[in-house]
């Protein structure tokens, strides 16, 4: 199965792959990458294909309706009813394959799992219309601006 858990011999080409993806975003460090998948281990996964891993998807429990700030790493595994999806990348040279959507889909389904009522996120480097295919909807409220110009916070609801 090309979805799969991340474990620490994926993290080389993990960050290798957000510093290809994220140009309008400086990249954040390992330490608080890893923060996210130590908070969240179960809702963090990587698409690999012949052992390269060619997209990742980092998401972790949240409280309350602001993001977390970026460059900061996470310092507790908060149990929320809101799952925020932190980061998902594609390699380049797979765009266009549906991997991102396959990605969404398996968080979807653990979210759902887990009994998260919501999952938010910030939309950044033109992804807004990406996210509304998925369902999302744009919440009018500003996002720290570290997340970069026209950053749009989104939320998804999972529970009606």
């Amino acid at each position: 199965m090309p979805i799969q858990k991340i474990v620490d011999v994926n993290w080389p080409q993990i960050v290798e792959l957000q510093g290809q993806v994220y140009l309008s975003v400086e990249p954040e460090t390992l330490q608080v990458l890893k923060s996210k998948w130590l908070n969240s281990p179960d809702s963090c996964f990587i698409y690999q294909e012949q052992g390269e891993v060619i997209g990742y998807l980092l998401a972790h429990a949240w409280h309350g309706q602001t993001p977390p700030k970026l460059f900061k790493p996470l310092t507790t595994n908060s149990q929320a009813s809101v799952l925020f999806l932190h980061d998902l990348a594609v390699a380049k040279a797979a765009a266009g394959r549906g991997i991102g959507k396959s990605l969404f889909t398996h968080l979807l389904k653990t979210a759902l799992a887990k009994g998260y009522q919501q999952i938010m996120l910030v939309a950044v480097q033109d992804s807004f219309p990406f996210w509304q295919k998925q369902g999302f909807t744009t919440v009018n409220q500003p996002v720290d601006p570290s997340y970069g110009e026209a950053a749009q916070l989104m939320i998804k609801p999972l529970v009606v």
